[in-house]
């Protein structure tokens, strides 16, 4: 990252005039400019109907901060995230409005050796605190892109979920840190009106959710150890006045290990989401396990994750759905990397667009990536 100090005339670029103008403290903001931009090639075989076996997609991620200090110690500032492909959707998400340029993460701060109090849109406290099963590049049975997975996920339910929210994060103390959010309402961002008492879209469904994570760091001799945990909990929303939800409330849990020696990174995680977004009754739980190496410019991994449906509440087979994947990485030059992928999946659970007479969708992912982070 490259870090410029700006004036207040320079902050319009950020800010606009009149929010610069309103800069009262003594020492100018520092503005901190980063990215990365990753450009894929894939090659895949499933059985989804009517699809090309190739694919080629550019994704671009653009950071902005900026920082001041009071004269009283207070730290405040902005943190936000410029992405493309924002609000795509779809049997290939990702494949419409490449060039719509959208702020996912956003968000004010404030905090001092008390902690800090983030306002705005960014992931959940215990979703920033998890741990999960080492991956390297790519991210191996962490990256799907362009086939369908059904219920498949890598991480705990509502991960991605960058809504608007209140966070509390603690400062670290000897390896160790908790955090708190609030989330008024599932799926709004930005500047949504969001205070409808009953479901408005697809993805409205809960309401006043709370996050609760901690982690700890650490090293024992030359033994590196990562732990992580975290609950989510919110109340389902009604359909209408005379309408009840069908789901169960939200509630979903989670917990995660790592352990390091010489290179050598070895971990997993667990998460049970119970009927959270699914018919009363229902049961969904997830599981992954790891192993990476790193030395110089190369690393590389292998890993296994495991999603569990269970339709306890319908005359529906429970579904299992797996992925694994090997990979690698290649530090070419500073800020430039070469990597490649390759996964195998197994989706059970209900997936639409499959070819005639497939029940599930079974295939093969290869991907190659170029990236370069500044």
């Amino acid at each position: 990252m490259k870090k410029i100090l700006l004036g207040t005339s320079a902050l319009v670029l950020f800010a606009g005039a009149a929010a610069a103008q309103q800069v009262t403290t003594k020492a100018p903001f520092t503005v901190t400019l980063g990215g990365s931009i990753r450009s894929d090639f894939i090659i895949v075989n499933d059985d989804l109907a009517n699809q090309e076996s190739r694919e080629a997609r550019i994704d671009y991620r653009l950071t902005v901060k900026a920082e001041a200090k009071a004269e009283n110690g207070l730290v405040y500032g902005f943190s936000g995230r410029l992405r493309n492909n924002q609000g795509s959707s779809g049997v290939n998400p990702g494949q419409t409005n490449q060039d719509v340029v959208g702020m996912d993460e956003k968000w004010v701060y404030m905090g001092g050796s008390w902690g800090q109090v983030q306002l705005g849109d960014a992931y959940a406290a215990d979703t920033r605190l998890a741990v999960r099963a080492p991956t390297v590049g790519i991210g191996q049975a962490d990256y799907a892109f362009g086939t369908v997975t059904g219920n498949y996920r890598w991480v705990h339910l509502n991960e991605g979920e960058v809504d608007t929210k209140i966070s509390y994060m603690s400062p670290v103390f000897a390896g160790f840190q908790a955090g708190i959010s609030y989330t008024p309402e599932m799926n709004s961002h930005g500047r949504d009106n969001a205070r409808s008492k009953f479901v408005t879209g697809a993805d409205n469904k809960y309401s006043d959710l709370i996050s609760i994570g901690a982690s700890y760091a650490g090293s024992f001799s030359d033994i590196g150890v990562k732990l992580g945990g975290g609950v989510q909990f919110g109340d389902a929303k009604d359909t209408s006045a005379t309408v009840k939800s069908t789901l169960g409330d939200y509630s979903v849990w989670h917990v995660g290990a790592q352990v390091s020696y010489a290179g050598f990174t070895v971990g997993g995680h667990y998460s049970d989401a119970s009927d959270s977004m699914r018919t009363k009754g229902d049961e969904l739980s997830h599981w992954q396990l790891g192993l990476s190496y790193a030395v110089g410019p190369w690393a590389v991994a292998a890993n296994y994750s495991r999603t569990e449906t269970d339709f306890g509440a319908r005359n529906t087979k429970d579904a299992t759905d797996y992925m694994w994947g090997v990979g690698g990485a290649y530090q070419l030059a500073p800020g430039l990397s070469l990597q490649a992928d390759v996964a195998f999946f197994e989706i059970e659970s209900p997936v639409s667009g499959l070819k005639s007479g497939q029940t599930k969708n079974d295939g093969t992912l290869f991907t190659f990536r170029t990236r370069v982070d500044f």
